[in-house]
C-alpha cells in the first residue's frame, strides 16, 4: 500500500496566510468605512435661528448636545422621546434653534463608543443679493512679488546669479536698504543708487518678515542687477457672488493666485471697476473656455475695494449705487445641510444682461475643507450653445436652490465644461 505524506507545516502556514490576509482586508474595510463616515460628517454645524432644519447623514452614530435643552429642540423620524438633546444620525434628524450660541455634540460609534465631538453654532439667519454681475478686478500686492531668479550677463559677458538660493518664488520685498519699494520701477531705482556693495533685501516670506544680503552685478546693458523675475499687480475679470445689507461683497468662490506660481497674492489694496462682456469663448474638452471682456479702469470708474484675497475668494466694499444692495432682491442663504441633490440654478453675466441658468447638484461633499462643496451640472441649453457649460469668469456666480442662496461656482472640469465645482455660501460667508 502507498503512503501519502502530508506537510503539516506547510498547511498551517497556508492557514497562517489566510487568516492574516482576511485581518488585512477586515481592518481595510474598518478603516473605509470610518474614512466615509469622516466625509460626512463635518467638525462643525451651523443652524439658523428659529429654522427647522433636517440633517440626513445616515451613518451608525449617536450623539448629544450639552445644556442645549432650552435652546435646540431634536426628534428623530423613529424616535419615542421628541425633543430631547438625544438624537440618532442613522436617521433623519429635525432640528429647531430658539437662541443663538455655540454648543458642544458628543457622538458615539452604535451608540457604544466615543467617535468625536463637534459644534453645532447657532446664528441669527442672514439675507444677502445675489449678484452675478462681471466686475473688473485690479490687484496691487502687498510688496513686489517675487516668480523666481535668473541668471544675468554681466559687464564682462560672464553669467551670474546673484539671487539664486536666496530669494524664493512667493517672497514679497517691501525695502531695499533703507528706501521703500512699492513698483518694480523703485526697485531698479534703489540698485543704481546702491551701485557697488551688498544690498539688504528686506521681504516677506510665509507670513514672516526676512532680510537677505545680495551682490547686484553690473549687467551687460549697464545697470545693476540681482537677476529675479518680479511682478507688482494683478487685473482680470470675475463674478460678484453676494452684496449685504451693508454694501459688503464676496466674489469669485477661490482666491486670486499668481499665474506663474500658483500663490495666493498677498493684497496690499485693490479696486472692482465696471467691465463689458465682449466676447465668450466656448470651452471644450482640454480647453476651458473664458470671459473676453474690456474693463473701465481709473480713480473715477472705481466701484469699491477689495480687502481680502483668500482661499473663499475676494471681499470689499460696494460704494456705487448702481451695484450695491437691493432688499426686495434679497433670499436667506442656506447652510450646508439644506443644500441637496437635483436642480438649481446658477446666476451670471455672458452679454449685457444677467441671466439665469438651470443646473444639477450631482455631488456634495459637506465635509469639503477646499471650496469644491459640491459638484454640478450645466443643464441648461441656452448656456451650453452660448458658452459650452462653465467658462473661465465665471468664477463667483452665485447658485440657488429653493429660493436660498446655497453657493457659487469656483472650476471648471478641465475635461469636460459641462461640469464643475462650486463652494458652499456658507464658507464664503464665514471669511
Amino acid at each position: 500500500m502507498n503512503k501519502i505524506l502530508i506537510n503539516t507545516g506547510s498547511r498551517k502556514k497556508y492557514r497562517a496566510v489566510l487568516v492574516v490576509m482576511l485581518c488585512i482586508n477586515i481592518l481595510a474595510a474598518i478603516l473605509y468605512y470610518i474614512w466615509y463616515i469622516d466625509r460626512k460628517i463635518p467638525d462643525s454645524i451651523m443652524l439658523v435661528e428659529n429654522r427647522e432644519e433636517k440633517l440626513e447623514f445616515n451613518v451608525p452614530l449617536e450623539g448629544e448636545i450639552d445644556g442645549a435643552v432650552d435652546a435646540i429642540s431634536i426628534k428623530n423620524s423613529d424616535s419615542k422621546q421628541n425633543y430631547t438633546t438625544h438624537f440618532n444620525l442613522n436617521k433623519t434628524v429635525t432640528m429647531k434653534a430658539a437662541n443663538t450660541g455655540s454648543y458642544k455634540a458628543s457622538l458615539k460609534l452604535f451608540g457604544l463608543f466615543h467617535y468625536k465631538n463637534i459644534q453645532i453654532d447657532v446664528i441669527r439667519e442672514q439675507k444677502v443679493m445675489p449678484s452675478g454681475r462681471a466686475v473688473g478686478l485690479y490687484i496691487n500686492s502687498d510688496g513686489i512679488m517675487v516668480l523666481g531668479t535668473s541668471e544675468i550677463v554681466g559687464k564682462d559677458g560672464r553669467g551670474y546669479e546673484p539671487a539664486a538660493n536666496i530669494l524664493k518664488a512667493g517672497d514679497y520685498i517691501y525695502r531695499i536698504n533703507d528706501k521703500a519699494v512699492d513698483d518694480i520701477d523703485s526697485v531698479i531705482e534703489a540698485l543704481q543708487e546702491n551701485e557697488t556693495g551688498k544690498v539688504t533685501v528686506y521681504l516677506k516670506r510665509n507670513g514672516n518678515n526676512l532680510k537677505v544680503k545680495i551682490d547686484p552685478v553690473l549687467a551687460a546693458d549697464g545697470e545693476y542687477k540681482i537677476g529675479v523675475w518680479l511682478r507688482e499687480d494683478t487685473e482680470g475679470i470675475g463674478t460678484i457672488t453676494y452684496i449685504t445689507e451693508d454694501n459688503k461683497y464676496a466674489a469669485l468662490g477661490h482666491g486670486i493666485t499668481d499665474i506663474d506660481t500658483g500663490l495666493l497674492i498677498n493684497i496690499k489694496n485693490g479696486g472692482v471697476y465696471p467691465a463689458k462682456v465682449n466676447q465668450v469663448i466656448r470651452g471644450q474638452a482640454g480647453t476651458p473656455g473664458e470671459i473676453i471682456g474690456s474693463v473701465k479702469l481709473g480713480k473715477t470708474f472705481c466701484l469699491g475695494t477689495i480687502n481680502n484675497n483668500t482661499n473663499y475668494g475676494i471681499s470689499g466694499e460696494i460704494f456705487d449705487n448702481n451695484y450695491g444692495y437691493e432688499s426686495d432682491k434679497a433670499i436667506p442663504a442656506a447652510m450646508k445641510q439644506e443644500v441637496s441633490k437635483g436642480k438649481a440654478i446658477v446666476r451670471c453675466q455672458l452679454g449685457t444682461d444677467i441671466q439665469d441658468y438651470e443646473v444639477e447638484i450631482e455631488k456634495i461633499n459637506i465635509n469639503s475643507e477646499e471650496n469644491k462643496g459640491m459638484v454640478i451640472k450645466v443643464t441648461d441649453k441656452r448656456l451650453l450653445d452660448k458658452a459650452g457649460g462653465i467658462v473661465q469668469g465665471m468664477s463667483g456666480s452665485p447658485i440657488m436652490q429653493n429660493n436660498k442662496i446655497i453657493g457659487a461656482v469656483t472650476h471648471v472640469f478641465v475635461n469636460d465644461s459641462t461640469r464643475g465645482y462650486g463652494i458652499f455660501i456658507e464658507d464664503m460667508l464665514s471669511e
